[in-house]
């Protein structure tokens, strides 16, 4: 992944100087045209800017629907990983004693791991830490399976077993959503797009030789703004916008019972 399009705070510094920048070149440009006073060019100006912001708005939009279906499915994922594991903690109350003890403990840990490294994963450390522990938690969890497995072959072990694997499924499944991501092509071409946008605008301003603030200042800011939570909806680890972990949350309290 380019750095550009992996971290917030530089995406936005930059978009937001690309397109200020944009419109206030676009805006000497078209001062020159001013000076000229060709009007069959000018005239021109008004259907190249329709155009180009009308393509910024199929793009936005378009990149815009690829965030929320990718957003949708990361908070979706996290229910479906708290079901999951409520499942396989309630059907390891069939288990005997020992083996059912040992479950839940492994269980407990498990949602702890998640809920502890969740909000740290935008440190590579911390990722791989939780990424690790995750993992060996899961290994115990698949030994003391096949343990149970191994000791009563029965109908309610199946059930059991189910449980334990959709359990590292759903794992798989959020590890693939958090990097499923919109690709940096779109990126920057909706970037190219939006300050081709801006520099038409300001051109527009330059051609009739008055200074616009809403084109040389709101418009680019505006824009920023809304491909800015585009990008937050994609990498909610690290922005405004976040995946609720409340569905975890509230399996921890239940494991833990009345108290």
């Amino acid at each position: 992944m380019n750095p550009l399009f992996d971290n917030q705070w530089t995406f936005l510094l930059t978009v937001a100087f690309l397109l200020l920048s944009g419109a206030e070149l676009g805006f000497r440009v078209g001062l020159r045209l001013h000076a000229t006073r060709d009007e069959a060019r000018r005239s021109q100006i008004g259907g190249v800017q329709a155009a180009v912001l009308g393509l910024l708005g199929l793009l936005l939009g378009f990149t815009f629907a690829m965030a929320v279906s990718r957003y949708d499915m990361r908070r979706q994922l996290v229910l479906k990983e708290a079901n999951s594991i409520g499942t396989a903690w309630l059907r390891a109350g069939l288990l005997p004693d020992i083996q059912c003890a040992a479950v839940k403990d492994l269980l407990s840990r498990y949602v702890a791991a998640r809920l502890k490294y969740e909000p740290l994963i935008r440190d590579p450390v911390q990722l791989a830490e939780g990424l690790r522990l995750c993992a060996e938690l899961q290994m115990q969890l698949w030994q003391r399976t096949e343990a149970v497995a191994a000791e009563r072959p029965t109908p309610i072990t199946a059930l059991f077993i189910s449980a334990i694997n959709d359990v590292i499924d759903a794992d798989t499944e959020r590890i693939a959503a958090a990097r499923n991501r919109i690709p940096s092509g779109v990126w920057t071409l909706l970037i190219i797009v939006a300050a081709g946008g801006c520099f038409t605008t300001g051109y527009g301003s330059g051609a009739q030789g008055a200074r616009s603030k809403f084109t040389n200042i709101f418009l680019p800011a505006l824009i920023t703004v809304v491909v800015f939570a585009v990008f937050d909806l994609t990498h909610s680890h690290q922005g405004i916008i976040g995946v609720s972990q409340q569905p975890l949350v509230d399996l921890q309290r239940a494991m833990r019972g009345p108290q």
